[in-house]
C-alpha cells in the first residue's frame, strides 16, 4: 500500500479512464506528422540574420543582462490586430524601445472545431482559422508574434498547432488550458489524444527550438491556496512534456499573485528544478491585476512600475530568461486599448533604465530562502502526485492517461490530495507555506460579505433554497466565493463547476427541481451566455430566476472596445447587478 488514503484512492480510481487509444502510440502519430510540417518564421526572424529562432534571441538576451518583453493583444477584428502590430512596432522604432514578442489573444471561438463554432457563445476580440489569417498577423511587422490561447490543448487544438508552427509561431501553447471546456464538444479521449498529437507535432521540431507554453494561472494552478503548488504542478506538466512526449516547455504565470516576493520565488524556484541551458523554462511574468483599482485607474501605475522594476532586479541578478507582460491599467476594468498598452510598457522599459543603480541595495536571501522551500515543497507535490497516481491503477508513463486523469479531476481537490500537509490524511485543509493572494482575498471579501449580511439578520433566510451556480469560463475564485456565501446562508447549492454550457446549467436546475440559477462570467461572453439561458429556458417553458457576476462586458456591433452590459442584461430580465449581499437579500423575499 501506498500513503493515500482510502476515500482518495477510491475517488481516483474512479476517474481513471476505462479504454483509451495507447498514448504512446498517439504520440508516434504526432512525431510523424511533425516530419511532414514545414515550419515558418516569425516576422522578427525572417527580418534578420544573426538569430537562426527566437529562443536563440532570447537567450542571448539574458546573456547581455536585458529584459525581454512581451505584449498580449487581442482587438475586436483581424485587420484592427494587423494594424496594432504595425503601429506597435512604429512605437517601438519610435521611442528606441524594443518588444521582442506580440502575443496573439484571439476569440475562444477559435478553439473549436468548424461545425461547433456557430452556436457557441462568442467571447471578444478577432477570429483567426485560415493560414492567410496566420500570415497576415506574422507578416505585419519585424516582431515575431506567439499563438497561444486556445492552440495545443482545446477541441482544434491540433489544427491550430499546426497552423502555429508553419506560421512561425516561437511558442505554442497553452498546455494548462486541457480542463477547460468549450461550449458543444464534449469528446475528451478524441480532444487529449489530439493534444498528444499536437506535443508530438511540437517534440518533432525540438531542433528548431518550437517551444510549449503553459500559463499556470490559467489552469490548476489557478485554484491553488500555496504558491508552493504552482512549482510542484509545473513540475508534473513538464514531466507530461518534457520527459514522456519530449516536447520543450516553458511557463507563464502572475496575474493572479500580486505580492512581488512570491511572484519572483516562484519563478526562481522553477528556473532552478527545470531550467537547462539548452531549455530555460521561463517565458514571462504576467503583470498582477487583483490589486488594481477600478476608479481613479493611474494610481495604477503605483502598483504595476514598482512591481516590475522588481522583476527586472531579480532577472538582473540570476540570469533566468524571465520576461516581463506589462499589464495596461485599466486591466481590471476592460479590454486595453493600443495606447493603454504603449503607455504600460514604456513605464516598464523606463524602470528598466534605473535598475542597474537599485541592484546594489537588493537584498536576494529572502527570496533565496523562499525559493528552496518552494523547491523542496515543489517536489513533494509532484512525487506525491505520481505516486498517488500510480497507487490508483493509472499509468503514469501513457501520456493519454494522465492527461484523462487531470481533465476529470478536481484541481481543488488535487492540491488537497497531494500536498504535503495533507497527502495521506482525512483531512483536506491544507496549510500553505506561502499563500496564494487570490485565495486570500476571495475569504476576506466573504468574511465582509457575511459581516454585512450578519448585520441584516440574513443568516438562514435562503434555508428553503436550492441555487444553482457555476462558471461560463475558466475562472473559479468568483464562483467559490458566491457558494460559499449562499451557503452560509443557508442555501443548498449545487456547483456545477467551471466552463459550464447554458444548456447544462438548465440540465441541472431541471434536476435539482429549482429556478435559481446563477453564473459567473470573466471572459466577455455574457451577453450570448445570457440569451442562451433565456431562449433555452423559453424552449423548456420554463420560468428561471437567474442572477450573473463577475466581469461583465462584450464587444457589441459597431464597437472596437467591450462596454459594461450590466444594464443590458438587467433588461433582458437577468439579474446582473454584481452584488451577491443583494442577490441573496432578493432571493430570500421570493417564494421557492
Amino acid at each position: 500500500m501506498g500513503h493515500l488514503n482510502q476515500v482518495d484512492l477510491d475517488y481516483l480510481k474512479s476517474i481513471k479512464p476505462e479504454n483509451h487509444p495507447n498514448g504512446h502510440e498517439i504520440l508516434k502519430e504526432g512525431l510523424e506528422l511533425g516530419k511532414t510540417i514545414k515550419s515558418g518564421k516569425g516576422g522578427f526572424i525572417r527580418s534578420q540574420a544573426k538569430y537562426k529562432n527566437h529562443a536563440e534571441m532570447k537567450r542571448d538576451l539574458t546573456r547581455q543582462g536585458k529584459i525581454y518583453w512581451n505584449i498580449l493583444l487581442g482587438l475586436a477584428t483581424l485587420e484592427e490586430q494587423v494594424e496594432a502590430q504595425r503601429q506597435l512596432y512604429e512605437f517601438s522604432k519610435r521611442t528606441g524601445m524594443t518588444i521582442h514578442s506580440i502575443q496573439s489573444i484571439p476569440n475562444g471561438l477559435v478553439a473549436l472545431p468548424p461545425k461547433y463554432r456557430e452556436q457557441a457563445p462568442s467571447t471578444t476580440s478577432y477570429e483567426m482559422y485560415t493560414p492567410e489569417d496566420y500570415e497576415a498577423q506574422q507578416a505585419a511587422c519585424p516582431i515575431d508574434v506567439s499563438f497561444n490561447d486556445y492552440h495545443l490543448s482545446t477541441p482544434n487544438g491540433l489544427a491550430n498547432t499546426i497552423l502555429a508552427i508553419e506560421h512561425g509561431s516561437p511558442t505554442i501553447g497553452e498546455f494548462c488550458q486541457f480542463n477547460w471546456g468549450f461550449y458543444g464538444y464534449d469528446n475528451n479521449v478524441e480532444r487529449i489524444c489530439n493534444m498528444v498529437r499536437a506535443l508530438g507535432v511540437v517534440a518533432s521540431k525540438q531542433d528548431e527550438y518550437f517551444e510549449v507554453k503553459t500559463y499556470l494561472d490559467d489552469g490548476y494552478a489557478g485554484y491553488f491556496l500555496d504558491c508552493a503548488s504552482y512549482v510542484g504542478y509545473a513540475m508534473l506538466e513538464h514531466y507530461i512534456c518534457t520527459t514522456l512526449c519530449g516536447a520543450r516547455y516553458v511557463v507563464a504565470f502572475g496575474g493572479l499573485l500580486s505580492e512581488n516576493d512570491t511572484r519572483c520565488a516562484i519563478a526562481m524556484a522553477l528556473d532552478k528544478a527545470l531550467s537547462t541551458d539548452d531549455q530555460p523554462v521561463l517565458r514571462y511574468l504576467n503583470g498582477s491585476t487583483n490589486l488594481q483599482w477600478d476608479h481613479d485607474i493611474h494610481g495604477n501605475y503605483g502598483i504595476s512600475v514598482p512591481e516590475m522594476l522588481f522583476e527586472i532586479l531579480v532577472e538582473k541578478k540570476y540570469h533566468m530568461g524571465l520576461g516581463i507582460n506589462p499589464v495596461s491599467i485599466t486591466e481590471k476594468i476592460k479590454v486595453p486599448t493600443l495606447r493603454e498598452l504603449e503607455d504600460i510598457f514604456a513605464a516598464g522599459k523606463r524602470a528598466e533604465e534605473k535598475a542597474d543603480e537599485w541592484l546594489p541595495y537588493f537584498n536576494f536571501e529572502p527570496l533565496e530562502n523562499m525559493r528552496d522551500v518552494m523547491i523542496r515543497e515543489g517536489e513533494a507535490l509532484f512525487r506525491n502526485s505520481l505516486e498517488g497516481f500510480k497507487e490508483a491503477g493509472i499509468d503514469i508513463e501513457d501520456p493519454v492517461e494522465l492527461l484523462l486523469v487531470l481533465m476529470s479531476m478536481n484541481p481543488i481537490r488535487y492540491e488537497q490530495m497531494f500536498h504535503s500537509t495533507t497527502y495521506g490524511l482525512a483531512a483536506s485543509d491544507i496549510k500553505p507555506f506561502f499563500t496564494t493572494v487570490l485565495g486570500r482575498q476571495t475569504m476576506q471579501m466573504k468574511q465582509e460579505i457575511l459581516d454585512y449580511l450578519d448585520s441584516r439578520k440574513m443568516r438562514g433566510s435562503l434555508a428553503s433554497k436550492k441555487i444553482v451556480v457555476g462558471s461560463g469560463d475558466a475562472h473559479t475564485y468568483g464562483l467559490i466565493l458566491v457558494e460559499g456565501v449562499l451557503k452560509e446562508m443557508g442555501a443548498e447549492t449545487y456547483n456545477a463547476g467551471v466552463d459550464m454550457d447554458a444548456v447544462d446549467m438548465l440540465d441541472l436546475a431541471d434536476e435539482a427541481g429549482t429556478r435559481f440559477i446563477g453564473v459567473s462570467c470573466h471572459n466577455g461572453q455574457a451577453l450570448d451566455y445570457g440569451r442562451q439561458l433565456l431562449d433555452l429556458a423559453k424552449e423548456r417553458k420554463k420560468e428561471c430566476w437567474i442572477f450573473m457576476g463577475g466581469k461583465l462586458n462584450a464587444i457589441l456591433p459597431g464597437d472596437s472596445e467591450p462596454t459594461e452590459i450590466g444594464d443590458v442584461l438587467n433588461g433582458m430580465g437577468i439579474h446582473a447587478e454584481n452584488d451577491i449581499a443583494l442577490t441573496v437579500e432578493q432571493i430570500a423575499a421570493l417564494p421557492d
